[in-house]
């Protein structure tokens, strides 16, 4: 019966241990950093992984799943992807809880449900989101390791993402007229052309001959696109910020272990008489 009971603790505790040693709880803000009249963002897709998930290179042609969320703000592409290359990460699409559309307006800010990560499967964290409206700009990490969510003790240090203007991608998919942009009234999804072009840093909004013009222009939920709001070419110009931050353990776990070591410790008398 002794040894019975001390299987028990062992297993208890071993149990509780590895899940406080191993699960981190987290929760990820994402803010719109743009001006009333700037751009605005699609869901936002969050992925956490063991470092090995790379949606994209710069040089290289955008993959299907890329070009599909750079033109049109699809992430069931990059979500299958993810899925298949990664059967151990974690991954969430975050949208604005506000408005007549699910994207992130001028200033808007969501947070994502609770997420379970831990150091070796979902350890680096990965992010894409498209600006609307325009053709083919998107933000996201090239580096599929740039972003580190724990410490080489395996500790959660957390993140604090501001994306610059400077940082701003043109996925090379499709060519920046202006009329491809399903974002924009007037524009027709028809008039799009493929460009056949590489991932690259973005040059502005400025469209290419006949194309229609993006500052000036209404967006489909709209409001007008401003220059000054918009134009994330400026230095400094300051596009989102994202943050992923540990949740502290809900109360009732903590009255959970202190009751455990309780029990423990009665049991640990009990074996000793």
């Amino acid at each position: 019966m002794k040894t019975f009971n001390k299987g028990i603790i062992t297993v208890v505790l071993g149990t509780c241990l590895t899940f406080t040693a191993n699960a981190t709880t987290i929760e990820v803000q994402v803010s719109s950093l743009f001006d009333d009249g700037g751009l605005a963002m699609t869901p936002v897709w969050l992925g956490f992984h063991d470092g090995t998930f790379d949606s994209f290179d710069v040089g290289s042609a955008a993959s299907s799943s890329l070009q599909s969320l750079a033109e049109n703000g699809m992430t069931g592409g990059i979500e299958s992807d993810f899925s298949s290359s990664n059967a151990t990460g974690v991954q969430t699409v975050l949208a604005a809880p506000t408005g007549a559309a699910p994207v992130f307006e001028p200033g808007e800010t969501a947070n994502s449900e609770l997420l379970e990560i831990d150091a070796m499967n979902s350890g680096y964290f990965s992010f894409l989101s498209m600006l609307i409206p325009t053709n083919d700009a998107f933000i996201g990490n090239e580096n599929p390791m740039a972003y580190s969510l724990f410490n080489d003790d395996g500790n959660f240090v957390g993140l604090d993402i501001l994306v610059l203007g400077s940082s701003v991608w043109d996925s090379g998919t499709e060519l920046n007229r202006g009329y491809g942009s399903p974002f924009l009234q007037g524009a027709d999804a028809e008039a799009r052309q493929n460009e056949s072009g590489v991932v690259t840093f973005h040059n502005g909004l400025e469209v290419l001959p006949g194309g229609l013009a993006i500052i000036g222009g209404t967006t489909a939920t709209g409001y007008t696109i401003d220059q000054a709001a918009a134009d994330f070419t400026q230095s400094g110009f300051e596009v989102a910020r994202i943050t992923v931050s540990q949740v502290p353990e809900p109360a009732t776990f903590g009255f959970f272990a202190i009751g455990l070591l309780g029990l423990m410790a009665r049991l640990k008398r009990k074996l000793k008489n």
